[in-house]
């Protein structure tokens, strides 16, 4: 039998407040607005790692 890397991993399911809370905490945390973000992807260009990677966390739950 195969060991299952990933049983100890909690899953928490949110509602929709808590996703716009969430967002909103990361964009806070990153020091960047969704516009701002939306502006860097269109061009392909992140000004930081953090802007890239929020950008790419957010839009996935956006």
């Amino acid at each position: 039998m195969l060991e299952d890397d990933y049983a100890d991993i909690k899953v928490e399911h949110l509602n929709e407040t808590q996703v716009e809370t969430a967002v909103n905490d990361a964009l806070q945390l990153a020091g960047y607005t969704w516009p701002q973000l939306q502006a860097h992807a269109e061009k392909g260009c992140f000004p930081t790692e953090t802007a890239r990677r929020t950008w790419f966390v957010v839009s996935s739950l956006i």
